[in-house]
């Protein structure tokens, strides 16, 4: 009785807390979807993004940490592939223009924010599969890979070397998916075997691309689509999950740059069909993973501060796809749907947010998973967790009133019930009992 007084207690308060730790929807790119963020600090950031109204590809740029974004010029009429700003209005990005046989992959550099680029791409690129994704570590240094080619400068693309990495299909080659470097000479690539068995691979490097460790993952549907490499030879690596895909969600971790690699099962919470969708780490020890459950509109964020070994619920965001997740010094941006974009509300004003907290009733309590509910607030969300913190119920609601709840096949036992207001600010917690 004690022990479970105590959990109740002890997660109330970290429920009441968790005002200053939530994600705030930002509807801030009207038919615009994001494809990838590139954030410089907490509030400077670009984003790659698709404006579904003319199914074309687009850099936004934000000042004020993604409450306003602005277009900023573009090379006209190619296909966006990645972007890669390393300070405020400097920035690379690389797209593919197959009416050009020679350099199908074209890389552009900008110093004003768009409003002039420069050609610096090599007299000759690969076409690639579809794919090409490009890091620079400051104006000079950068890595670009293009299909199975790894291009490498060190006079901000002046000049580049090129690197053929071997693969073990029938094409002995790869497609590069992602990678991260920590400067010129240490980093990570992950590829795609070109096969329809989808296997992925990690390509460490200490020479800048010369020569590679290779791990294979020899699974099927494990294309390494994010790579995070930490200062201290930390390296994570992971895949997306597939629908069709019945094997456990995982992340490889390295220790020692990439030399070898430890497989991390991600527990899915007993979450009905969840997979995982994307994965960033701010440091050796902190990072995040977005599941996504098929055919709904709900992601769960979760959270790690022990290096992969163990993970803590978060929150939910409402999202049908998940395209990019990223952590900043301060906060945490995510996107995917049209017109919405996700931020980590870590620096809430306490105190001014809990001068007003949503009142909530609920009756009969105790009750058999069937009972009347009423909010103060108009528009807000209900979420039902169970002692061990895990969401087992969520309901978008947009009328006032009381309604009728019903959480079907609920197990017996002690729950809580949130209510929270669209922006996730306002929140507040009542104690379930199902009989």
């Amino acid at each position: 009785m004690y022990k479970n007084l105590f959990l109740i207690l002890t997660l109330l308060f970290v429920f009441s807390q968790s005002i200053i730790c939530q994600w705030v929807e930002l509807n801030t790119i009207p038919n615009q979807t994001i494809k990838k963020f590139n954030f410089i600090n907490d509030n400077i950031g670009y984003a790659l993004v698709l404006d579904v109204s003319t199914n074309k590809e687009l850099i936004l740029k934000t000042i004020d940490g993604g409450n306003h974004w602005d277009s900023i010029p573009g090379v006209n009429l190619f296909e966006f592939m990645d972007i890669s700003f390393i300070k405020d209005s400097v920035g690379f990005s690389v797209f593919r223009d197959l009416n050009n046989l020679n350099s199908p992959m074209k890389i552009y550099k900008t110093n004003d924010d768009g409003n002039n680029w420069l050609d610096v791409s090599p007299n000759s690129t690969n076409a690639g599969m579809g794919n090409s994704v490009v890091q620079f570590l400051d104006e000079n240094v950068g890595f670009w890979g293009v299909g199975s080619v790894l291009y490498k400068t060190t006079n901000g693309g002046n000049t580049w070397d090129t690197t053929l990495l071997n693969g073990t299909t029938l094409l002995n080659t790869v497609s590069i998916m992602s990678m991260d470097f920590i400067d010129q000479n240490n980093g990570v690539i992950g590829t795609w075997d070109n096969s329809f068995f989808y296997s992925g691979s990690m390509y460490s490097t200490n020479d800048g691309g010369n020569t590679f460790n290779i791990f294979n993952l020899n699974s099927y549907n494990t294309i390494v689509n994010d790579v995070d490499y930490m200062n201290n030879n930390t390296v994570y690596a992971s895949c997306k999950d597939v629908w069709g895909s019945d094997r456990t969600p995982f992340i490889s971790k390295s220790i020692n740059g990439g030399l070898s690699w430890d497989s991390i099962s991600i527990d899915t919470f007993n979450i009905y069909r969840a997979k995982l969708k994307i994965v960033d780490f701010i440091d050796a020890l902190n990072g995040k993973i977005v599941l996504k459950t098929p055919f709904n509109d709900t992601a769960y964020v979760f959270k790690t501060n022990d290096g992969a070994q163990s993970w803590v619920f978060e929150d939910t965001v409402f999202l049908y796809d998940v395209k990019d997740l990223q952590i900043t010094a301060g906060t945490a941006y995510l996107g995917g749907d049209v017109n919405e974009i996700y931020k980590l509300n870590s620096t809430v004003d306490v105190l001014n947010s809990n001068r007003y907290k949503p009142s909530i009733s609920l009756y009969p309590n105790p009750n058999n998973g069937i009972f009347n509910f009423t909010s103060s607030l108009e528009k807000y969300q209900l979420k039902i967790f169970n002692i061990q913190g895990k969401i087992v119920f969520i309901k978008k609601i947009n009328i006032s009133g009381e309604l009728k709840i019903d959480l079907g096949e609920i197990s017996k036992g002690i729950y809580i019930a949130r209510v929270e207001n669209t922006s996730s600010q306002l929140v507040s917690t009542k104690k379930l009992i199902v009989e």
